[in-house]
């Protein structure tokens, strides 16, 4: 079978809409949406292949094509309070009677409707062949078991939202519940910190952080640590960047942006060329009672 990227689309506001305008105002600004969300992906190297209802399926060579499609449905200036979200999956599929089907539609289906109001999730295989710049506005927010596939999936994001607004996916067996984070535990060279709801840490050369190294390459505030709504968030403030190593050893390199950290892992700061394991912050994160989410894989 062959290989593209498959873009949906999906518009967030229209039953809102229908509610507060007339049916046909309502159906005109929709429409709108539609067709520009289709002009988008056409000038971007994408083939439109259907509407059904407020989404639009698609499909291109590329993923960096489908991205740049979807990057450009984020920053639009949408009429009547209407937002899009999307998702994009690398993968086979099968084009059939004017249609296409397979496991990279079904998965770009389950992450466009995890995706909130103004955010692209991406899988995988999509995000490992796009350029570095497109890379560097998307932040890898966990692992999701998904129906059909023997191993969990990498999910990024990419956000016009704040991070707290941007979808959080703790990996579990139990795909009915997320997890959040109670307390958070951080050690260095033997030392160590704990945080709670509401609690941070910042970590730099200046005397005066909580956390304190010395090599030349670690900015005087380079990075922070803190917990908020159940989440273990990592922020780089720095010039050389750091880089998360996790236990099961996949890796995220930051440079002044953030994510979110669950279960175990390792904080390195500075660039790959300065790996110093005197500059390594072990964390472990401590669940809260499992709470019920909002979308079931």
């Amino acid at each position: 079978m062959p290989l593209a990227c498959v873009l949906i689309s999906d518009i967030t506001g229209s039953t809102q809409l229908y509610e507060t305008a007339s049916n046909q105002t309502a159906l005109e600004q929709v429409s709108k949406v539609l067709g520009r969300m289709r002009q988008i992906i056409e000038s971007t190297g994408g083939e439109c292949v259907k509407s059904q209802g407020d989404d639009v399926l698609s499909f291109f060579e590329s993923s960096e094509q489908a991205f740049q499609a979807a990057w450009a449905m984020l920053n639009e200036s949408w009429p009547a309070g209407l937002s899009v979200h999307v998702g994009t999956y690398f993968g086979e599929f099968l084009n059939h009677e004017n249609d296409i089907y397979g496991s990279a539609v079904n998965t770009a289906a389950r992450l466009s409707s995890l995706a909130k109001p103004g955010e692209i999730l991406v899988g995988d295989r999509g995000y490992d062949d796009l350029t570095p710049e497109s890379k560097a506005r998307l932040l890898m927010i966990g692992e999701i078991q998904l129906r059909g596939k023997a191993n969990p999936t990498r999910v990024y994001s990419c956000s016009v939202t704040e991070l707290s607004e941007q979808t959080v996916i703790f990996g579990g067996a139990n795909k009915e519940r997320a997890r959040g984070t109670e307390l958070a535990d951080l050690q260095l060279n033997g030392k160590t910190w704990q945080i709670s709801e509401g609690e941070s840490l910042t970590i730099g050369r200046s005397a005066d952080c909580d956390i304190v190294l010395k090599p030349a390459w670690v900015s005087r505030k380079h990075a922070a640590l803190s917990i908020r709504r159940g989440q273990l968030e990592f922020t780089d403030h720095s010039s050389s960047g750091s880089l998360i190593r996790m236990a099961n050893g996949s890796e995220v390199a930051l440079h002044r942006r953030a994510t979110l950290l669950n279960g175990s892992g390792s904080i390195l700061l500075g660039p790959r060329t300065h790996i110093d394991n005197d500059c390594c912050i072990q964390f472990t994160t401590h669940d809260l009672a499992l709470m019920q989410t909002k979308q079931a894989v």
